[in-house]
């Protein structure tokens, strides 16, 4: 990487944390104009009526750093091909329509089905024509690899290597993306429960994936999730605890979203995102086992999030917060890092065990003290 190309990817970090950081403000206004605001009580622990709609500064981040760098053809190591462009503008097409719907739901609360239907709608948008045309188009190198839209067309697993999902069925190819979007905006939306965890674990999963496509020579796939990551630190400011502002459904489904996509484009990154995002993934998991057999529906909302969880068993928001950071900064790293498939598999296996662990502990204590405060 030449220096051009790196002071053009920080420039673009720097971009997205300027716009977004500078639109806060506005938007708190405007929020508190309109009503849309979270009142306290219920889940949330905040003193006084809080702007909740702050996704419309982090969408501004993003959209204005990605559309900009549509100039940015003049740069070598920044020129992208007609397939690269496509998927850009199927990327910015989808998250606009998430975050209208999810906006649509912070003012009016939509509920469940509306919200998974906008995910559907937004996951088909970014697949684009690979719906209809499952033609293997020649990459940089000549070789038939690339695929009009952006999909998940195989990922590596230790001992079997790597399964190719194409080869075996372009529909299940199709399907996995979907799945793999619609779960990962799921799983930021269940995490934004604590001022400042859904933006400060979007923020180390972007900057590990950016990283990521950097170390692989991808600078224009980093472009996205480093728009993604300047946007959630121009946020953070606001919405670290005590937050300022919320980024409400718009906002978390967003991130989940854009997240979801970067860890497809230029070849999966899964591993890399499993790693960081381990402790929400498997807390949604865990709610959705749990929930379903209490006979609760897995969308129905409470204070079972690990997050809630470790509030009510006397832990700080920052403390929170330090464990969630922790956890994902330091398998992040493993992700991006050298280290072959096998022994990424076995940090996803000590996570998880991390994770279970700790679930099962609060658990036992929540239930523990449940008799006690009965009693008195």
């Amino acid at each position: 990487m030449d220096g051009v190309t790196a002071v053009i990817l920080a420039l673009a970090l720097l971009l997205a944390w300027l716009v977004t950081a500078l639109l806060v403000p506005p938007v708190e206004r405007l929020c508190l104009r309109q009503g849309w605001v979270a009142r306290p009580g219920g889940r949330r622990l905040h003193a006084r009526p809080t702007p909740k709609v702050g996704g419309i500064a982090i969408y501004g981040g993003v959209m204005v750093t990605l559309l900009l760098s549509f100039a940015l053809s003049h740069v070598p190591l920044l020129q992208r091909s007609a397939i690269e462009t496509l998927r850009l503008v199927l990327l910015l097409c989808g998250a606009s329509v998430i975050f209208a719907v999810m906006w649509l739901d912070d003012m009016r609360e939509l509920g469940p089905l509306p919200q998974l239907v906008a995910q559907l709608v937004a996951a088909l948008i970014v697949v684009g024509p690979f719906l209809w045309d499952h033609t293997a188009y020649p990459d940089v190198l000549g070789m038939p690899t690339e695929a009009r839209g952006i999909i998940l067309t195989a990922f590596n697993i230790p001992i079997l290597h790597q399964i190719n999902l194409w080869q075996i069925s372009p529909w299940l190819a199709i399907a996995a993306t979907i799945f793999w979007i619609v779960w990962m905006s799921n799983t930021i939306n269940f995490s934004d429960g604590l001022d400042g965890l859904a933006t400060g674990i979007s923020l180390i999963a972007a900057l590990a994936l950016a990283l990521h496509a950097v170390r692989q020579g991808q600078y224009t796939i980093a472009l996205v999730p480093l728009a993604l990551a300047g946007a959630c630190a121009g946020f953070l400011i606001f919405n670290f605890p005590p937050a300022r502002i919320f980024m409400g459904n718009s906002g978390a489904h967003l991130l989940g979203f854009l997240l979801g996509v970067s860890a497809i484009l230029g070849g999966a990154k899964l591993a890399t995102a499993l790693l960081v995002l381990g402790v929400p993934i498997l807390d949604v998991a865990w709610l959705i086992v749990s929930r379903t057999l209490g006979g609760r529906s897995p969308a129905h909302a409470g204070r079972d999030h690990l997050h809630y969880r470790l509030q009510d068993l006397g832990l700080s928001p920052r403390q929170i917060l330090l464990f969630y950071y922790s956890l994902s900064a330091s398998f992040g790293l493993l992700g991006i890092s050298d280290a072959g498939p096998l022994v990424k598999l076995i940090a996803l296996l000590i996570l998880a065990l991390i994770v279970v662990l700790v679930l099962s502990y609060v658990t036992w204590r929540t239930r523990a003290r449940q008799p006690t405060a009965n009693k008195s």
